[in-house]
């Protein structure tokens, strides 16, 4: 047979031996799709009446000759064993489905077209399929750094441990860090985990025989503050007694500090968020320990009027801490916020956060959404600040009365904690075991039981125990022995990889797959147990267990911030600063920024746990806010810094995830916005309809911010070849509804500029001034690649929720692409629409979806659900 085939193959054209289809395909296309013998004469390998229809249809555009587009279909195998080549297959498969290819519909008359992809889509079909019984779905999954953490974390009991950037960051894969082709393991890449799990062992051993000494710092408001005043001039920061600002300075401060005579009716006033240059920390504290301490402190939110006289506020003072080295103005190594934001209300209260500091660090305060300044060289002069002029109403901030700090504190009031007793059991500290031998046996099993996610045979243990014993033999301290077995299996195939549950002959892999899909690490002692007895294939089993970990609030959150980190890219939304010569109002608005991201979270948390309709991801009468946005978004005022559902009014321009602050903001570049740039990232990331890359050689279209082209006239000049016109047309359309939003999607009715238009001049957030000007009036209307036009996004949104089954099937793409780690196969397509079936008739719910997935063979395997 092999001899015959390969004689077959030979006399086809002369094709080189490089281009030769493997024996699979070639049974599979004699036995099913036609005839290879009588394959049609222009395309090397394909079934007779599917080459037949090829010739036909496509070969005048698409020969050795024209290869227009770059593809010759005369040298392009029909190899469909070869994933590379399937992979271009398939794209055809999906242009002539679209109607995209041949380009005219008389080329190719429908019934024609529905035979040529109906013939297509068997033979990939087969090949497909045949390919996951052999090797299943997808291969084996590394876990990525995030769930290689959280799973330290669930097993060594240690909620705060941070080893991820020990780790290299993971390769991306089809937008996530979650795709098996792209997690692979190097040498550098074992070292790194070997490196980080002997890091997280030693956290959870205890310190000594006694828990670590807890510390109690006090400050009243005269030592709440490093110095006397800020960068910023008087405004930023004074002390007042009675509401009015007292004159003390620096060598008075220091008195009062060396006598210890503070007088607790003085208030530390401060008036400006934290940023460089700022050192905004208590007098003297310093964390002798890493750990967790707890902060109490007394404070009211007040407004300034002029002559440094403080007035309550009306509404409440956003705040946090952010942990940092006690270095100055000149801030070194890590700062970050901790302690979550308080809201500081108008009457004086007491209020009391945990923070998480490391040995040595301060920490600072850090009052949301207040002017940031600057240092001026005026007229090249020696640099001064100037306080930004107060709102009406006057500046808020807040003053506090005094502050108190504890710490370390621990979360068990055991000791050793324990973190120590899942290495240990209840062997003493710092003891020697009367039997090493027999007790390494005891612990390691016991440990591998808890670490594992599935069971480890006797077998497998072997190797660990003798890495323990010739440690021990070589004279290792039984606690270092006993390291040195742990830290092997944490960085074993059996703690690293995910099993596949297609190749799986239990329900182990089903509890990780579903762990892992819904809260990012391992499966809790619940799934584990139903997994034990093989209940996660019971359909309403596996429904309830979904439903339990979806309404968990200590796991969900981690997937909805993973998974909207990578599909929605919320992890860059920082990434570009505003530029600060056109949007001076945003200039250090941090704050602003965080509620972005966090209103994008909650909408899509909502998404899912209401079971929402697929079609909020373009629109809604809803969305969440808090006082910042509300302002962004021009909507009536709301006071504090919870988000919460703000239904709005009628006339809104905002609504779904499309038109929400963060999407806008990660689809700008911090100076202007592109209609292609938002335009192809919208289709590709929430229409689940990708287009093309651009070719090499064309370059990007960059808006004049000068104010002198409009940003249509840009692309009409980057749109006058025909080739680049038809692809542009398919994502162009859709970033033009979106130029009413500006770079973090506050509406606008007319473009910025620095040269022409419409002068606007004043005082930005750092005490700077600023110049910019109004130019063209924003046009969003146009027309989609089908005709149908549109004049605002209101009409966009209309057109495009009618299509709620599209936006479902991308929904269902990117579940199953993050849920499985291999994006969605092609004999998986029919399980999609059958999913999307059965989601029909209740309008594509977010949650019925992700259900339907759970259940699916894509998810569980061939086998499904029983």
């Amino acid at each position: 047979m092999r001899v015959y085939l390969w004689w077959i193959i030979r006399q086809v054209r002369g094709v080189r031996r490089h281009a030769l289809p493997m024996l699979m395909i070639l049974l599979l296309s004699l036995s099913g799709t036609g005839n290879l013998a009588h394959s049609a004469e222009g395309v090397f390998g394909i079934p007779a009446r599917l080459g037949q229809l090829v010739e036909e249809s496509c070969l005048d555009c698409h020969d050795a000759e024209s290869a227009k587009g770059g593809l010759d279909l005369e040298a392009l195998p029909f190899d469909l064993s070869d994933r590379s080549l399937r992979e271009r297959w398939i794209r055809i498969h999906d242009r002539i489905q679209a109607g995209e290819m041949p380009p005219k519909a008389e080329q190719l008359p429908p019934a024609k077209r529905t035979e040529m992809v109906t013939a297509l889509a068997d033979s990939i079909v087969v090949i497909d399929r045949a390919e996951i019984i052999a090797e299943g779905r997808g291969p084996l999954r590394r876990l990525n750094r995030d769930e290689y953490e959280q799973n330290l974390r669930d097993v060594l009991k240690l909620p705060q441990l941070d080893i991820r950037d020990r780790l290299p960051e993971d390769r991306e894969g089809h937008h996530f860090n979650k795709t098996t082709e792209t997690l692979d393991m190097s040498r550098v890449q074992l070292t790194a985990y070997l490196d980080a799990a002997e890091a997280a062992l030693r956290e959870a051993m205890a310190s000594g025989k006694e828990p670590p000494p807890v510390t109690i710092y006090k400050a009243p408001a005269t030592r709440m503050f490093q110095e006397a005043q800020t960068f910023g001039n008087r405004e930023a920061m004074f002390y007042a007694k009675a509401g009015k600002g007292i004159p003390l300075d620096g060598k008075r401060l220091r008195e009062i500090r060396q006598s210890g005579e503070h007088d607790p009716e003085v208030e530390m006033a401060l008036f400006r968020s934290a940023h460089w240059p700022y050192y905004g920390y208590p007098e003297g504290f310093r964390a002798k320990l890493t750990g967790n301490y707890r902060v109490r402190f007394s404070a009211r939110a007040v407004v300034q009027q002029k002559g440094f006289v403080l007035q309550p506020a009306s509404q409440p003072q956003p705040m946090t801490f952010r942990a940092r080295k006690p270095s100055g103005p000149d801030v070194s190594g890590d700062v970050r916020a901790t302690g979550g934001v308080i809201d500081i209300q108008p009457k004086v209260a007491v209020y009391e956060t945990t923070i998480q500091l490391r040995e040595g660090e301060t920490f600072e305060y850090s009052l949301l959404g207040l002017p940031v300044p600057l240092a001026r060289n005026v007229n090249n002069g020696p640099p001064t600040y100037r306080y930004p002029p107060f709102p009406e109403g006057g500046q808020p901030g807040v003053a506090f009365q005094w502050l108190e700090v504890e710490g370390p504190i621990t979360s068990s009031p055991d000791w050793p904690p324990p973190s120590h007793r899942v290495l240990f059991d209840d062997l003493p500290i710092e003891g020697v075991p009367q039997n090493p031998e027999q007790d390494a046996r005891r612990l390691l099993r016991r440990f591998v039981d808890l670490a594992s996610r599935q069971p480890v045979s006797d077998e497998s243990l072997q190797g660990f125990e003798q890495l323990i014993f010739a440690r021990l033999k070589s004279g290792a301290p039984f606690a270092e022995a006993m390291l040195t077995g742990y830290q092997a299996f944490l960085c074993s195939g059996h703690f690293l990889y995910l099993n596949e549950p297609e190749l799986a002959e239990d329900d182990f892999a089903i509890a990780s797959r579903l762990s892992h899909f819904l809260t990012n690490t391992r499966p809790d002692s619940q799934l584990v147990e139903l997994a034990k007895r093989d209940q996660l294939r019971d359909a309403a089993v596996l429904r309830s267990e979904t439903e339990r970990l979806i309404a968990d609030e200590d796991g969900f959150p981690r997937f909805v911030k993973n998974f909207t980190d990578y599909w929605l890219n919320l992890r860059h939304v920082r990434r570009d600063e505003p530029d600060i010569r056109l949007y001076p109002e945003y200039r250090f608005d941090h704050y602003l920024v965080d509620s972005m991201e966090q209103e994008t979270r909650a909408f899509f948390t909502a998404m899912v746990r209401e079971n929402l309709l697929a079609s909020t991801l373009i629109d809604s009468d809803f969305l969440f806010a808090n006082d910042r946005l509300a302002a962004h978004y021009q909507l009536p005022p709301l006071s504090g810094s919870a988000m919460r559902k703000v239904v709005l009014p009628a006339e809104s321009p905002y609504g779904g995830l499309l038109t929400q602050a963060a999407i806008l903001k990660v689809t700008a570049n911090g100076t202007t916005t592109s209609p292609v740039v938002r335009g192809a990232w919208i289709m590709e990331r929430l229409i689940g309809k990708p287009p093309p890359p651009p070719p090499a050689s064309v370059p990007a279209v960059e808006p004049d911010i000068r104010g002198a082209k409009t940003i249509r006239d840009l692309l009409a000049l980057h749109t006058k070849s025909k080739s680049c016109a038809a692809c542009h047309a398919t994502f162009d359309p859709v970033g033009l509804a979106l130029e009413n939003f500006d770079i973090l999607g506050g509406w606008r009715d007319r473009y910025r500029g620095v040269e022409q238009g419409e002068p606007v001049i004043g005082i930005d957030r750092a005490g700077h001034d600023f110049a910019y000007t109004l130019a063209d009036t924003v046009n969003a209307s146009g027309q989609l690649i089908d005709g149908r036009h549109f004049e605002n996004i209101r009409d966009l949104k209309i057109i495009l929720t009618a299509d709620s089954r599209q936006l479902a099937r991308n929904l269902l793409h990117q579940f199953s692409l993050y849920a499985t780690g291999t994006p969605v196969r092609f004999s998986d397509r029919a399980e999609i629409e059958s999913m999307l079936d059965a989601c029909a008739a209740d309008g594509y719910r977010v949650k019925d979806l992700m259900l339907a997935l759970v259940q699916s063979k894509i998810f569980l395997g061939q086998a499904g659900c029983e």
